[in-house]
């Protein structure tokens, strides 16, 4: 069974191979400039979802944030990231590598949410969050 270290780490690292103008964290940052992307804290994790310890099911959310500098332009570098398809899709660049490197049986963006203001490190960003299906 994976970890859940060991799961965000390929989500990460998905990222990383796909869009190089982003800079990516398996972790909460103590710092970081924008454009980044957050592979968050989990959101949820259930237990033995096929046959007693067959496998279970993470949500984790993966924030992308970039700097909200021009209202017009920081929406439109956002939206970007939130196509189905193509250059710097964030749901192809997680979904590139379906075993995340082996530890995982699937992965899926399932949906994108939260579109708009945050806070990180005391700086206002424009982000979205993207939830990531994990069945490993």
């Amino acid at each position: 069974m994976a970890t859940l270290t060991q799961l965000r780490s390929g989500i990460a690292t998905n990222i990383s191979n796909n869009i190089t103008i982003v800079d990516v964290y398996a972790y909460v940052p103590d710092r970081a400039e924008p454009p980044l992307a957050v592979v968050g804290v989990l959101d949820t994790l259930e237990y033995d979802t096929t046959m007693a310890r067959g496998s279970d099911k993470y949500l984790i959310p993966v924030r992308l944030f970039v700097a909200n500098v021009d209202g017009q332009d920081s929406q439109e570098t956002l939206d970007q990231f939130i196509k189905t398809s193509g250059t710097n899709s964030m749901k192809s660049a997680i979904e590139s590598d379906l075993t995340l490197g082996g530890v995982a049986s699937s992965v899926r963006v399932t949906e994108v949410r939260d579109y708009g203001a945050f806070e990180l490190n005391n700086t206002n960003l424009l982000g979205v969050e993207f939830v990531v299906e994990v069945i490993g």
